[in-house]
């Protein structure tokens, strides 16, 4: 049994991080994002599944994390509702992020789930099409599609915001 909190310990460690981000970004609050990333640990405590790899257990995690979101979510939009000035407030108090970078998080931030999960994961986590496709138990071509009208929304919501230097 210790051994077995000495390895929840070193998996929360080496992928807290990646997954708060993750989360974050898919849920908008740290409240919630901690909520799922609980959850996500239990799962993988009380499952004890094995792995091949550091890999195949990282993309595990985010896997059950995309689901608890999602669950989440589901949940959250037939019982609850999160004022967007609240959202906006929280990001004000981000450090060293710049008007642009603000703004563009905001458009990420408001994208439905199907685009921002792909964006995230593609671009932010640098996962390959196919990996994100496995991830999200999807096509490619729907992760593709998806990327696309994502870029096409955050091109067309940026479009007067962008300033060069």
């Amino acid at each position: 049994m210790n051994k077995q909190k000495d390895d929840l310990g070193s998996v929360i460690d080496r992928y807290s991080d990646c997954l708060y981000k993750i989360c974050f970004l898919i849920l908008k609050n740290e409240h919630d994002t901690k909520d799922v990333l609980q959850e996500t640990f239990l799962a993988y405590y009380t499952k004890s599944p094995e792995f091949t790899s550091e890999e195949h257990k990282k993309a595990w995690l985010i896997k059950v994390s995309q689901n608890k979101c999602r669950e989440f979510l589901r949940f959250h939009k037939k019982h609850a509702c999160l004022p967007l000035n609240e959202i906006d407030e929280s990001f004000m108090m981000i450090d060293g992020l710049h008007h642009e970078e603000r703004e563009l998080l905001s458009l990420i931030l408001n994208m439905d789930y199907k685009r921002k999960s792909v964006f995230i994961l593609y671009y932010i986590e640098g996962y390959s099409v196919e990996e994100t496709a496995q991830l999200l138990r999807i096509s490619v071509s729907a992760v593709k599609k998806r990327l696309q009208r994502a870029r096409e929304a955050l091109r067309s919501d940026y479009k007067g915001e962008v300033t060069y230097e």
